[in-house]
Protein backbone atom coordinates (compact mmCIF):
# COMPACT_ATOMS: atom_id res chain seq x y z
CA UNK A 1 0.00 0.00 0.00
CA UNK A 2 2.92 2.20 0.64
CA UNK A 3 3.91 2.21 -2.76
CA UNK A 4 0.57 2.84 -4.41
CA UNK A 5 0.38 5.96 -2.21
CA UNK A 6 3.56 6.77 -4.47
CA UNK A 7 2.25 5.68 -7.68
CA UNK A 8 -1.06 7.55 -6.64
CA UNK A 9 1.40 11.02 -6.51
CA UNK A 10 2.69 10.94 -9.67
CA UNK A 11 -0.53 12.33 -11.40
CA UNK A 12 -0.54 15.09 -8.55
CA UNK A 13 -1.42 18.25 -10.45
CA UNK A 14 -3.43 16.53 -13.57
CA UNK A 15 -6.10 14.18 -12.55
CA UNK A 16 -9.05 17.35 -11.70
CA UNK A 17 -11.49 16.51 -11.08
CA UNK A 18 -10.85 13.09 -10.68
CA UNK A 19 -9.01 11.96 -7.57
CA UNK A 20 -5.23 10.79 -7.43
CA UNK A 21 -5.43 6.67 -7.46
CA UNK A 22 -2.16 4.29 -7.35
CA UNK A 23 -2.76 0.68 -7.28
CA UNK A 24 -0.82 -2.63 -8.23
CA UNK A 25 -1.18 -6.28 -8.10
CA UNK A 26 0.69 -8.92 -6.25
CA UNK A 27 1.08 -12.41 -6.86
CA UNK A 28 3.30 -15.20 -4.77
CA UNK A 29 5.11 -11.93 -2.92
CA UNK A 30 5.52 -10.38 -6.64
CA UNK A 31 4.40 -7.10 -7.82
CA UNK A 32 3.38 -8.11 -11.21
CA UNK A 33 1.79 -4.55 -12.16
CA UNK A 34 1.47 -1.45 -10.73
CA UNK A 35 -0.47 1.97 -12.14
CA UNK A 36 -1.50 5.34 -11.32
CA UNK A 37 -4.50 7.30 -12.91
CA UNK A 38 -2.89 10.25 -15.34
CA UNK A 39 -5.66 12.47 -15.84
CA UNK A 40 -9.74 12.43 -17.12
CA UNK A 41 -10.04 9.91 -20.50
CA UNK A 42 -6.94 8.37 -19.14
CA UNK A 43 -7.14 4.35 -17.98
CA UNK A 44 -7.52 4.26 -14.40
CA UNK A 45 -4.86 2.78 -12.24
CA UNK A 46 -6.40 -0.75 -11.36
CA UNK A 47 -6.55 -1.20 -15.32
CA UNK A 48 -2.98 0.06 -15.92
CA UNK A 49 -2.02 -2.42 -13.54
CA UNK A 50 -3.96 -4.81 -15.32
CA UNK A 51 -2.48 -4.40 -18.53
CA UNK A 52 1.27 -4.75 -17.37
CA UNK A 53 0.55 -8.09 -15.47
CA UNK A 54 -1.14 -9.44 -18.02
CA UNK A 55 -2.32 -13.12 -17.70
CA UNK A 56 -0.71 -12.83 -14.14
CA UNK A 57 -3.60 -11.08 -12.91
CA UNK A 58 -5.24 -14.20 -12.44
CA UNK A 59 -5.24 -14.80 -8.34
CA UNK A 60 -3.80 -12.03 -7.65
CA UNK A 61 -4.10 -9.27 -4.99
CA UNK A 62 -4.94 -5.52 -5.48
CA UNK A 63 -3.83 -2.77 -3.11
CA UNK A 64 -5.47 0.24 -4.40
CA UNK A 65 -5.21 4.07 -2.54
CA UNK A 66 -9.25 4.21 -3.68
CA UNK A 67 -12.28 2.29 -4.04
CA UNK A 68 -12.28 0.58 -7.61
CA UNK A 69 -15.20 2.73 -9.74
CA UNK A 70 -18.53 0.60 -11.17
CA UNK A 71 -19.61 2.87 -13.21
CA UNK A 72 -19.43 3.50 -17.03
CA UNK A 73 -17.65 7.09 -17.34
CA UNK A 74 -15.14 7.89 -20.02
CA UNK A 75 -13.62 4.71 -19.16
CA UNK A 76 -15.41 0.96 -18.41
CA UNK A 77 -15.69 -0.01 -14.58
CA UNK A 78 -12.67 -1.30 -13.07
CA UNK A 79 -13.91 -3.36 -10.82
CA UNK A 80 -16.02 -5.48 -13.70
CA UNK A 81 -12.37 -5.51 -15.19
CA UNK A 82 -10.34 -7.36 -11.84
CA UNK A 83 -13.35 -9.53 -11.97
CA UNK A 84 -13.04 -10.55 -15.51
CA UNK A 85 -9.02 -11.05 -14.71
CA UNK A 86 -9.46 -13.29 -11.91
CA UNK A 87 -8.15 -11.40 -9.09
CA UNK A 88 -8.23 -12.85 -6.15
CA UNK A 89 -8.25 -10.57 -3.30
CA UNK A 90 -8.48 -6.40 -3.36
CA UNK A 91 -7.27 -4.67 -0.39
CA UNK A 92 -8.77 -0.91 -0.34
CA UNK A 93 -7.27 2.35 1.12
CA UNK A 94 -10.62 4.33 1.37
CA UNK A 95 -14.41 3.80 -0.15
CA UNK A 96 -14.87 6.56 -3.05
CA UNK A 97 -17.47 8.46 -1.74
CA UNK A 98 -18.58 9.88 -5.07
CA UNK A 99 -22.22 8.80 -5.19
CA UNK A 100 -22.11 7.02 -8.66
CA UNK A 101 -19.29 5.08 -6.41
CA UNK A 102 -19.86 5.05 -3.12
CA UNK A 103 -19.42 0.74 -1.95
CA UNK A 104 -20.55 -0.21 -4.82
CA UNK A 105 -17.16 -1.08 -6.58
CA UNK A 106 -17.07 -2.98 -3.40
CA UNK A 107 -20.48 -4.68 -3.86
CA UNK A 108 -19.02 -5.59 -7.70
CA UNK A 109 -15.60 -7.26 -6.41
CA UNK A 110 -17.61 -9.56 -3.55
CA UNK A 111 -20.19 -10.57 -6.31
CA UNK A 112 -17.74 -11.81 -8.86
CA UNK A 113 -15.92 -13.42 -5.87
CA UNK A 114 -13.27 -10.92 -5.21
CA UNK A 115 -11.81 -11.26 -1.08
CA UNK A 116 -12.45 -7.59 -0.31
CA UNK A 117 -10.31 -5.70 2.59
CA UNK A 118 -11.49 -2.10 3.02
CA UNK A 119 -8.47 -1.00 5.23
CA UNK A 120 -10.02 2.67 6.66
CA UNK A 121 -8.90 2.56 10.03
CA UNK A 122 -5.08 1.20 9.20
CA UNK A 123 -5.15 3.30 5.53
CA UNK A 124 -7.87 5.77 5.59
CA UNK A 125 -6.22 9.23 7.17
CA UNK A 126 -3.73 8.85 4.74
CA UNK A 127 -5.76 8.35 2.22
CA UNK A 128 -7.90 11.58 2.94
CA UNK A 129 -4.93 13.60 2.85
CA UNK A 130 -4.10 12.71 -0.50
CA UNK A 131 -7.50 12.97 -1.95
CA UNK A 132 -8.27 16.21 0.38
CA UNK A 133 -9.83 18.65 -2.46
CA UNK A 134 -12.11 15.43 -3.53
CA UNK A 135 -12.93 14.16 -0.91
CA UNK A 136 -14.23 17.76 0.51
CA UNK A 137 -16.12 18.52 -3.15
CA UNK A 138 -18.14 15.69 -2.34
CA UNK A 139 -18.77 16.57 0.81
CA UNK A 140 -19.83 19.95 0.55
CA UNK A 141 -19.55 20.56 -3.02
CA UNK A 142 -16.93 23.60 -2.66
CA UNK A 143 -13.04 23.41 -3.37
CA UNK A 144 -10.53 22.94 -0.85
CA UNK A 145 -8.81 26.37 -0.73
CA UNK A 146 -5.26 27.31 0.50
CA UNK A 147 -3.97 29.99 1.28
CA UNK A 148 -0.11 30.84 0.83
CA UNK A 149 1.57 34.14 1.75
CA UNK A 150 5.60 35.22 2.38
CA UNK A 151 4.75 36.92 5.51
CA UNK A 152 7.78 38.58 8.05
CA UNK A 153 8.36 38.14 11.59
CA UNK A 154 5.77 40.80 12.78
CA UNK A 155 2.83 39.30 10.43
CA UNK A 156 3.23 41.41 7.91
CA UNK A 157 2.32 40.73 3.98
CA UNK A 158 4.58 44.38 2.59
CA UNK A 159 5.86 47.38 4.01
CA UNK A 160 3.78 49.95 4.60
CA UNK A 161 4.32 51.06 1.03
CA UNK A 162 2.32 48.29 -0.73
CA UNK A 163 6.58 46.97 -1.62
CA UNK A 164 6.53 43.20 -1.18
CA UNK A 165 9.27 41.81 -3.36
CA UNK A 166 10.71 40.32 -1.95
CA UNK A 167 9.87 39.14 1.56
CA UNK A 168 10.60 35.63 0.86
CA UNK A 169 13.68 33.82 -0.83
CA UNK A 170 14.59 32.60 -4.45
CA UNK A 171 13.82 28.62 -2.99
CA UNK A 172 10.58 30.05 -1.49
CA UNK A 173 9.50 31.12 -4.63
CA UNK A 174 10.41 28.20 -5.83
CA UNK A 175 8.09 26.24 -3.74
CA UNK A 176 5.58 28.29 -4.71
CA UNK A 177 5.95 27.57 -7.91
CA UNK A 178 5.64 23.72 -7.23
CA UNK A 179 2.16 24.89 -5.31
CA UNK A 180 0.91 25.86 -8.24
CA UNK A 181 2.10 23.29 -10.60
CA UNK A 182 -0.03 21.18 -8.13
CA UNK A 183 -3.37 23.03 -8.21
CA UNK A 184 -6.28 23.60 -9.99
CA UNK A 185 -6.45 27.04 -9.75
CA UNK A 186 -4.86 30.18 -8.41
CA UNK A 187 -7.24 32.73 -6.66
CA UNK A 188 -6.45 36.24 -6.35
CA UNK A 189 -8.67 39.34 -6.11
CA UNK A 190 -9.60 42.64 -8.16
CA UNK A 191 -7.00 44.30 -5.46
CA UNK A 192 -3.86 42.04 -6.27
CA UNK A 193 -4.03 42.15 -9.95
CA UNK A 194 -4.05 46.07 -9.26
CA UNK A 195 -1.61 46.90 -7.01
CA UNK A 196 1.14 43.45 -7.78
CA UNK A 197 -0.13 42.69 -11.74
CA UNK A 198 0.81 39.12 -11.21
CA UNK A 199 1.30 36.82 -13.78
CA UNK A 200 0.23 33.66 -11.56
CA UNK A 201 2.08 31.14 -13.92
CA UNK A 202 4.66 28.27 -13.35
CA UNK A 203 8.15 29.51 -14.44
CA UNK A 204 10.58 28.63 -11.37
CA UNK A 205 9.91 25.04 -11.77
CA UNK A 206 8.75 22.70 -14.82
CA UNK A 207 4.94 22.01 -14.46
CA UNK A 208 1.60 22.89 -16.13
CA UNK A 209 -0.06 26.45 -15.55
CA UNK A 210 -3.35 26.62 -12.96
CA UNK A 211 -5.74 28.18 -14.38
CA UNK A 212 -6.26 31.67 -12.57
CA UNK A 213 -9.30 33.39 -11.29
CA UNK A 214 -9.97 36.59 -10.15
CA UNK A 215 -12.25 37.07 -7.39
CA UNK A 216 -14.12 40.58 -8.10
CA UNK A 217 -17.49 42.20 -7.48
CA UNK A 218 -18.23 43.85 -10.58
CA UNK A 219 -15.91 42.50 -13.04
CA UNK A 220 -13.51 45.51 -12.76
CA UNK A 221 -10.26 43.99 -14.07
CA UNK A 222 -7.46 46.48 -15.76
CA UNK A 223 -7.41 46.29 -19.18
CA UNK A 224 -3.62 46.36 -19.61
CA UNK A 225 -3.06 43.29 -16.44
CA UNK A 226 -0.70 40.26 -17.12
CA UNK A 227 -3.62 37.88 -16.59
CA UNK A 228 -5.64 39.44 -19.18
CA UNK A 229 -3.01 40.17 -21.93
CA UNK A 230 -2.09 35.91 -21.45
CA UNK A 231 -5.45 35.14 -21.30
CA UNK A 232 -5.28 33.38 -24.53
CA UNK A 233 -2.27 31.36 -23.69
CA UNK A 234 -3.72 30.84 -19.95
CA UNK A 235 -7.05 29.68 -18.87
CA UNK A 236 -8.19 32.95 -17.13
CA UNK A 237 -11.66 33.03 -15.42
CA UNK A 238 -13.40 36.51 -13.08
CA UNK A 239 -15.94 35.26 -10.50
CA UNK A 240 -18.33 38.65 -10.36
CA UNK A 241 -21.44 39.48 -8.82
CA UNK A 242 -22.50 41.34 -12.08
CA UNK A 243 -20.62 42.69 -14.59
CA UNK A 244 -21.40 46.00 -16.66
CA UNK A 245 -21.28 45.35 -20.35
CA UNK A 246 -18.08 47.75 -20.50
CA UNK A 247 -15.86 44.94 -18.22
CA UNK A 248 -18.02 42.47 -20.19
CA UNK A 249 -16.78 43.79 -23.49
CA UNK A 250 -12.97 43.76 -22.15
CA UNK A 251 -12.71 40.47 -20.37
CA UNK A 252 -14.29 38.92 -23.59
CA UNK A 253 -11.73 40.57 -25.91
CA UNK A 254 -8.97 39.28 -23.74
CA UNK A 255 -10.22 36.04 -23.95
CA UNK A 256 -11.23 35.70 -20.17
CA UNK A 257 -14.40 33.10 -19.26
CA UNK A 258 -16.81 35.75 -16.98
CA UNK A 259 -18.73 34.06 -14.31
CA UNK A 260 -21.48 35.76 -12.56
CA UNK A 261 -22.91 34.73 -9.09
CA UNK A 262 -25.30 37.50 -7.96
CA UNK A 263 -25.45 38.22 -4.49
CA UNK A 264 -23.97 34.47 -3.64
CA UNK A 265 -21.25 35.68 -2.20
CA UNK A 266 -18.12 33.55 -1.86
CA UNK A 267 -19.59 30.30 -1.55
CA UNK A 268 -21.45 31.31 -4.81
CA UNK A 269 -18.18 31.83 -6.46
CA UNK A 270 -16.55 28.59 -4.83
CA UNK A 271 -19.16 26.63 -5.90
CA UNK A 272 -19.15 27.73 -9.30
CA UNK A 273 -15.22 26.92 -9.65
CA UNK A 274 -15.83 23.78 -7.96
CA UNK A 275 -18.70 22.80 -10.80
CA UNK A 276 -15.72 23.38 -13.41
CA UNK A 277 -14.02 20.88 -12.40
CA UNK A 278 -11.53 23.26 -10.14
CA UNK A 279 -11.19 21.69 -7.00
CA UNK A 280 -8.15 22.17 -5.46
CA UNK A 281 -7.12 26.39 -5.18
CA UNK A 282 -4.34 27.80 -4.70
CA UNK A 283 -4.78 31.79 -2.43
CA UNK A 284 -2.84 33.83 -3.16
CA UNK A 285 -4.65 36.91 -2.98
CA UNK A 286 -4.01 39.58 -0.07
CA UNK A 287 -5.28 40.48 3.27
CA UNK A 288 -8.77 41.29 2.51
CA UNK A 289 -9.45 38.14 0.53
CA UNK A 290 -7.75 36.26 2.80
CA UNK A 291 -9.31 37.56 5.84
CA UNK A 292 -12.92 36.97 3.83
CA UNK A 293 -11.90 33.48 3.20
CA UNK A 294 -11.24 32.53 6.85
CA UNK A 295 -14.19 34.42 8.46
CA UNK A 296 -16.44 32.76 6.30
CA UNK A 297 -15.30 29.14 6.99
CA UNK A 298 -14.00 28.82 3.41
CA UNK A 299 -10.31 28.23 4.34
CA UNK A 300 -9.00 24.84 4.65
CA UNK A 301 -5.32 25.33 5.07
CA UNK A 302 -2.62 28.06 5.49
CA UNK A 303 1.04 27.77 3.91
CA UNK A 304 3.17 30.60 5.09
CA UNK A 305 7.01 31.71 4.08
CA UNK A 306 8.23 33.50 7.01
CA UNK A 307 11.06 35.30 6.68
CA UNK A 308 13.46 37.18 9.00
CA UNK A 309 12.82 40.54 8.75
CA UNK A 310 10.58 43.18 10.54
CA UNK A 311 9.09 45.71 8.94
CA UNK A 312 6.87 47.41 12.15
CA UNK A 313 3.62 49.30 12.26
CA UNK A 314 1.73 50.44 9.65
CA UNK A 315 1.84 47.58 7.38
CA UNK A 316 -0.51 45.55 6.22
CA UNK A 317 -1.62 42.11 7.88
CA UNK A 318 -1.69 38.57 7.27
CA UNK A 319 -5.45 38.66 7.30
CA UNK A 320 -7.97 41.59 7.31
CA UNK A 321 -10.18 39.60 9.10
CA UNK A 322 -12.22 40.62 12.66
CA UNK A 323 -10.28 40.24 15.65
CA UNK A 324 -11.09 37.74 18.28
CA UNK A 325 -11.67 38.35 21.65
CA UNK A 326 -10.38 35.71 24.00
CA UNK A 327 -7.48 33.45 22.19
CA UNK A 328 -9.69 30.60 23.13
CA UNK A 329 -11.44 32.09 19.87
CA UNK A 330 -8.82 32.26 17.42
CA UNK A 331 -7.99 30.56 14.49
CA UNK A 332 -5.72 27.46 15.06
CA UNK A 333 -4.01 24.96 13.08
CA UNK A 334 -3.69 21.60 13.13
CA UNK A 335 -1.75 18.83 11.73
CA UNK A 336 1.25 21.45 10.98
CA UNK A 337 4.48 20.57 9.58
CA UNK A 338 7.34 23.22 8.94
CA UNK A 339 11.00 23.11 7.93
CA UNK A 340 13.44 25.77 6.42
CA UNK A 341 13.93 26.75 3.15
CA UNK A 342 17.12 29.03 2.88
CA UNK A 343 16.58 31.50 5.82
CA UNK A 344 12.79 31.16 5.67
CA UNK A 345 10.30 28.67 7.47
CA UNK A 346 7.57 27.02 5.48
CA UNK A 347 5.09 26.47 7.58
CA UNK A 348 1.76 23.96 7.07
CA UNK A 349 -1.44 23.48 8.57
CA UNK A 350 -5.27 22.77 7.98
CA UNK A 351 -7.84 24.77 9.81
CA UNK A 352 -10.01 23.24 12.57
CA UNK A 353 -13.97 24.72 11.91
CA UNK A 354 -15.58 25.79 15.21
CA UNK A 355 -17.72 27.80 16.59
CA UNK A 356 -16.62 31.02 17.52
Amino acid sequence: MERAFELAERGRGSTHPNPLVGALLVRDREVVGEGYHRGPGEPHAEVLALAVAGPRAAGATLYCTLEPCSHQGQTPPCADALVEAGVAEAVVALRDPNPLVDGRGLERLRAGSVRVRLEEERWGARARRQNAPFLKYHATGLPRVTYKAAVTLDGKVAAAGGDARWISCLDSRRAVHRMRAEADAVLVGAGTVRLDDPELTVRLTEGRNPVRVVVTRYGEVPPTAKLLLTAGQVRTIVVAASAAPPERRVLEARGAELIEVGDGGLRAALAALAELGLLDLLCEGGPDLAGSLLSQGFLDRVTLFVAPLIVGRGAPDLFASPAVGAVAKAWRLHDVEWRQVCDDIMLSGSLITESR
